[in-house]
């Protein structure tokens, strides 16, 4: 027992920070005046996201019973995409924005943390109003986040909320900036996310109802594998349809994700065809969610109309600058090896959302950070347009969850009404 104490002191000690250096590699803070001044519309979206992950957790609280475990492991599932992101190279192709809160080396926003549980419990909360059969509920999830992910992608990479690879093969076609591969990555997480989530419940829990609690000793380990596993099982997602079709014939990456949500939307829909008794019942009422749902487009919406794209100035990690021609390997799930540039080469990239004409020099080679500049609409019609589409088209698919479908699901059973003599 007494060596058993002694290593794991040990091991605390190597972990703890030794320096101040060190301590900033685990958490740093940024003045939120100085974000104000040069990256205005981050900022704001750091706040917003505060108030929408609040409103998410009181709901949870408020709804009891699985709800509440929902909401943590979405946090669990979070930290495991965001660190394994920043650590595999393979997977390595994307960079925050410096917020107010930083963690691992300046890599991952406290606000990103608590995206996604504004984006995946909302969405379960709202789906579970369907009450559709278990092998369609991941797939109505997995579109519903895609709904709430498109406004926030487009204005987020034409606002440097964060900055792309260059020329990363998995996140080249674009969709405005957007790697249409973050809207496959989005649809097919948040669905193995809610198949684990929802079928370890089954497998490992008494019979109950869906959204009552087994207790802590039972949905610990349901929470802990749906964080752990819910983003290799995204994974897998990838390999009958995006890898076979975009990495071996070459069809274009917006061609894959259609076909995915054409799927996705499919399956849902001959689900709902023959819907459970008490599907339709329209008995919801305002709630959190629906509060989040109104707040969070209509951000997306005086976003489009209001920011400045050609005034904001990212200052931060982003891509290495270096030599335009070095190549990495990358590889694919069929062995296939694929090749994208190590450095950001200043002299040709294909990245119109930035420039660096607010600097007055370029930055060196070998920098990793540096400030980028923000570049005007292209279109701004066409930005309003899109985005205003996509945020009334949220609102309707989720108003219509929330208030012409049935009832959130109960927490704990109805209790039997006593006959009197």
């Amino acid at each position: 027992m007494d060596e058993y104490i002694t290593l794991v002191r040990e091991t605390v000690h190597k972990l703890m920070p030794k320096n101040a250096k060190e301590v900033e590699w685990w958490v740093k803070f940024r003045k939120p005046e100085d974000i104000l001044k040069k990256h205005a519309t981050y900022l704001y979206l750091e706040v917003v996201l505060y108030v929408l992950s609040f409103l998410t957790f009181c709901h949870a609280m408020r709804s009891g019973g699985r709800f509440r475990w929902l909401w943590f492991a979405t946090i669990a599932h979070g930290l495991t995409v965001e660190s394994l992101s920043y650590f595999v190279p393979d997977i390595d192709n994307f960079w925050h924005a410096q917020s107010m809160v930083m963690f691992l080396g300046q890599r991952l926003p406290l606000h990103i943390i608590l995206l996604y549980p504004v984006f995946i419990y909302t969405a379960c909360a709202a789906v579970s109003h369907m009450n559709l059969r278990w092998w369609a509920e991941p797939f109505a999830v997995g579109l519903s986040v895609v709904l709430i992910d498109i406004p926030f992608d487009i204005m987020g990479i034409k606002l440097l909320w964060w900055t792309w690879h260059d020329d990363d093969p998995n996140i080249f076609d674009r969709h405005y900036w957007v790697p249409w591969t973050s809207y496959y990555f989005h649809a097919t997480f948040a669905s193995s996310f809610t198949l684990l989530f929802f079928g370890l419940r089954r497998l490992l829990c008494r019979p109950g109802l869906k959204y009552q609690s087994c207790g802590f000793f039972c949905e610990l380990p349901i929470l802990i594998i749906t964080g752990l596993f819910a983003m290799p099982l995204g994974i897998l997602q990838f390999v009958p349809v995006y890898h076979p079709l975009h990495d071996s014939m070459g069809i274009h990456s917006e061609v894959c994700v259609l076909l995915l949500l054409a799927v996705y939307a499919l399956i849902v829909w001959s689900a709902d065809r023959t819907p459970y008794e008490g599907a339709r019942l329209s008995s919801s009422s305002f709630s959190a969610i629906t509060l989040l749902i109104h707040l969070h487009y209509a951000f997306y919406v005086y976003l489009v109309f209001n920011a400045k794209p050609e005034g904001e100035r990212s200052y931060g990690l982003h891509q290495q600058i270096g030599n335009c021609n070095v190549p990495v390997k990358v590889m694919t799930p069929f062995g296939q090896v694929l090749k994208k540039n190590k450095f950001l080469c200043v002299d040709r990239y294909d990245e119109g959302y930035f420039n660096f004409k607010c600097v007055k020099k370029v930055p060196a080679a070998n920098t990793e950070w540096y400030t980028i500049c923000g570049t005007p609409y292209e279109n701004h019609a066409e930005y309003i347009l899109v985005v205003c589409s996509f945020c009334a088209i949220g609102v309707f698919w989720f108003m219509h969850l929330l208030f012409f479908s049935g009832p959130q699901p109960r927490t704990q059973k109805a209790p039997r009404k006593q006959h009197r003599d």
